[in-house]
């Protein structure tokens, strides 16, 4: 499954995907975001939440895209604008920028998915009755939404759909430099619980990245015997300033190319050059 971008609009297969606009919306993004926020819809269906997002009693959420349990996808927003889907919210992003109001720095994905269960009988049900077979019993990190510290049931994610959303991530990596993946309950703890601990965020950054499974600080170490330049800018026509030894430590900043802008690290784990070295010669710390 893949998609692609073009003119702000997802396609599939070369063909726009179903679009149903949103009127909620917070304008043009000022600056391309590199975040993709990750949700669920507590809905019935994708399409139902797509429908909800333009909707004149709601009272004006949005998010750029839904993807349904089957996998089929609905654009509700253009890539070019922010969509409505983070709310109050923060995050320090892999620059070390901390960023307030996610929607403005930010992809809004939603997966239709019922979200926390209730105990019904011998089973569990969504919070509308849906029965839900096969869920997935765990406490979410931050504290279930009922208030509660002990297991309880999640509806699974299905695989379909989960490839379909990694798919569309990928694509937005690829036209917009997307390079971190985060959950709507990473972003604002307190208020959100999506999407939960039925959905595997290792797993999810691994299939989006290639299988970088985590988004804390990316970190390298050199790996060549005679050491490896450090250069002012991205190319061998740049001044060297330091030949770094082997096993240096490296804090990614910037790609160009097969070039690293990185900073150097010392003993006591803090920058103390930023310059450029060949990615080849380096390899994850």
């Amino acid at each position: 499954m893949s998609f692609t971008i073009r003119d702000h609009k997802l396609r599939q297969q070369s063909r726009v995907v179903e679009q149903i606009g949103s009127p909620y919306t917070g304008g043009a993004f000022t600056a391309v975001p590199k975040i993709a926020v990750m949700h669920f819809t507590a809905g019935a269906s994708g399409r139902s939440s797509a429908e909800w997002f333009r909707n004149p009693a709601n009272p004006g959420s949005s998010a750029h895209v839904v993807v349904d349990r089957d996998g089929s996808v609905i654009q509700c927003v253009g890539f070019d604008t922010r969509a409505q889907h983070a709310g109050r919210s923060r995050w320090r992003n892999r620059a070390g920028v901390q960023l307030s109001g996610l929607n403005a720095a930010s992809f809004g994905i939603e997966l239709a998915n019922w979200g926390h269960l209730r105990a019904s009988g011998s089973g569990w049900v969504s919070q509308s009755g849906v029965a839900i077979a096969d869920p997935v019993i765990a406490t979410h990190r931050n504290g279930n939404p009922d208030g509660s510290r002990t297991p309880i049931g999640w509806e699974p994610f299905l695989r379909v759909q989960l490839e379909a959303a990694a798919a569309i991530v990928r694509a937005l990596v690829e036209s917009y430099g997307v390079n971190e993946i985060v959950g709507h309950d990473d972003i604002a703890p307190v208020r959100k619980a999506d999407p939960g601990p039925a959905f595997d965020m290792a797993w999810f950054r691994a299939r989006v990245f290639g299988g970088r499974a985590d988004d804390g600080d990316a970190l390298s170490r050199v790996s060549a015997a005679s050491g490896l330049n450090l250069r002012t800018g991205p190319g061998t026509q740049f001044a060297v300033t330091k030949l770094l030894a082997e096993g240096v430590l490296l804090e990614e900043l910037e790609v160009d190319g097969n070039w690293l802008q990185v900073n150097v690290i010392d003993d006591s784990g803090r920058p103390s050059l930023t310059g450029w070295v060949h990615q080849r010669f380096t390899e994850p710390a």
